[in-house]
């Protein structure tokens, strides 16, 4: 501690030294502090845009794994959940299927482009574990994703 500044550091580390408790070291130090802790603000809830159509059997299911993909990354989520009701909507949208995932308006999981106009009665295609391929993310892929766009990481 600077001299002048009203703490006696080395008289709080004599005193614990001769076998006193930590309390009587720190004592020292603590005095002129201001006794304020600052509080961490908890992260704010991920905004995601659950888009659906019902002529796609998974919409249901899409919706529940989302909320365990939430659980399983620990990112609290903001839902939005959006039915694409007609093919003019899906191209508004530039729906690419059911069911889509945005993070912050950013597809969870982007595909390249095939020419194809977007549709209500479209259903998604997504990557699964071994190779395989289903209407649904895996939950675990989806719950890295979450955590990557939690992270203001969102694929391009």
């Amino acid at each position: 501690m600077p001299k002048g500044s009203g703490v006696d550091a080395d008289a709080g580390a004599r005193r614990f030294a001769a076998g006193g408790r930590a309390a009587d070291f720190l004592g020292g130090l603590r005095r002129g502090h201001g006794g304020t802790i600052a509080r961490v603000p908890a992260p704010l809830p991920l905004p995601v845009t659950y888009q659906f159509s019902r002529a796609c059997p998974s919409h249901e299911e899409g919706l529940q794994v989302l909320r365990e993909a939430s659980r399983a990354s620990g990112v609290a989520l903001e839902v939005e959940v959006v039915e694409v009701l007609d093919d003019e909507a899906a191209a508004r949208l530039g729906f690419p299927g059911s069911p889509t995932y945005l993070a912050a308006g950013r597809d969870l999981f982007p595909r390249e482009e095939h020419g194809a106009l977007p549709m209500v009665d479209a259903c998604r295609a997504y990557a699964r574990p071994g190779g395989r391929v289903g209407p649904l993310p895996h939950v675990d892929d989806l719950a890295a994703a979450l955590r990557e766009a939690a992270r203001g990481a969102v694929p391009a």
